[in-house]
């Protein structure tokens, strides 16, 4: 009876030990967020509630955007939205947009930068003005510099509603990964310098297809590749355009997802097969550093499709199959 007692004993010391343990890394982990609300919520529900960031574009120079998707059946008051940025792993917003207008169902917002000339810097250094066509497919220019979209690949982005509950998040707030967060699994995703490819800092991301919802809680670590695909750097034509699970821009076809096959996957034998029940117009397979290794322009009346992958190296690839219904399908493939 006694050596039982001094065990339930030391096992609900180690007990409280380890909650507390816990409860001090929760606190030290949302002093870095604080003053802001999280829901939780997952984005693999079909839940299309709220606003999201679609694309972000970090480009060469000053040529820096965001896109934002409405998802819902209703209009959205960009009003109570605001973009902060977390520069460089600061532990709380350096700069910040509000967004304004009123956004309706299935359509998309774009924020690019609003440097419209050349700045002298002095010392030689020169501020690019952001490209006049990207800037033309804006519905707002940002805010003169300190801004938003003028981060470069290692600063968060957090988008607010009503000053404090966080809506969507891009990056890791508070983690300075040093040039970008990369594809380094071993080392968090972020950049040691060991050749790991820079994925947020000169590319496109666009957030995949069945990604209905912000992420509203900081990432233990920030793996790029779970939502997002990525685009060679300077690729804008997509912009103002988006296509989720939830709806694509421009349609009203709420929760019409396409029917695609991509087998077998892991490619074996250098080949893979897309099968795809509706007509396509467009096959892109993009490497995982964002170069374009294929490109296909088929007749709507063609469904499947034989590729190979005899000279591409060992990697996660995706396939970007586009719908003539201007829907897009984004999709990951293994080449061993």
């Amino acid at each position: 009876m006694r050596i039982g007692f001094i065990t339930r004993k030391i096992l609900s010391k180690f007990g409280m030990l380890y909650q507390n343990l816990i409860i001090m890394r929760l606190s030290i982990i949302f002093s870095l967020i604080a003053g802001l609300t999280f829901s939780a919520s997952s984005s693999a529900q079909l839940i299309c509630i709220d606003l999201i960031i679609s694309e972000y574009i970090e480009g060469t120079g000053n040529n820096k955007g965001l896109e934002f998707f409405n998802p819902t059946s209703e209009s959205i008051d960009l009003s109570e939205y605001s973009l902060q940025r977390w520069s460089n792993g600061e532990a709380g917003m350096t700069d910040e947009t509000q967004l304004f207008g009123t956004l309706p169902p299935l359509t998309t917002w774009v924020l690019v930068n609003g440097q419209t000339e050349d700045v002298d810097l002095g010392g030689g250094a020169i501020s690019p003005a952001c490209d006049p066509v990207m800037q033309a497919m804006a519905d707002q220019l940002d805010n003169p510099y300190p801004a938003p979209t003028y981060m470069n690949g290692n600063d968060a982005l957090v988008l607010v509603k009503n000053g404090t509950m966080v809506i969507d998040i891009f990056g890791k707030p508070g983690e300075n990964p040093g040039v970008a967060w990369t594809n380094d699994a071993e080392n968090g995703f972020i950049d040691v310098g060991d050749g790991a490819a820079w994925l947020t800092s000169n590319h496109t991301l666009r957030r995949k297809y069945d990604v209905v919802h912000g992420l509203n809680v900081p990432p233990v670590v920030f793996d790029t590749f779970l939502e997002w695909d990525t685009l060679p750097v300077n690729t804008w034509d997509g912009l103002g355009h988006h296509s989720c699970a939830c709806g694509t821009s421009g349609t009203v076809d709420l929760f019409e997802v396409p029917s695609l096959e991509i087998f077998p996957n892991p490619a074996v034998n250098d080949m893979f097969n897309i099968k795809s029940n509706q007509p396509v117009i467009r096959l892109e397979v993009y490497s995982p550093e964002g170069r374009l290794v294929n490109i296909q322009n088929p007749s709507s009346e063609v469904r499947t499709w034989s590729i190979s992958t005899s000279d591409w190296n060992a990697g996660v690839y995706f396939v970007n199959v586009q719908y003539v219904s201007g829907a897009i399908f984004a999709h990951r493939l293994v080449v061993r």
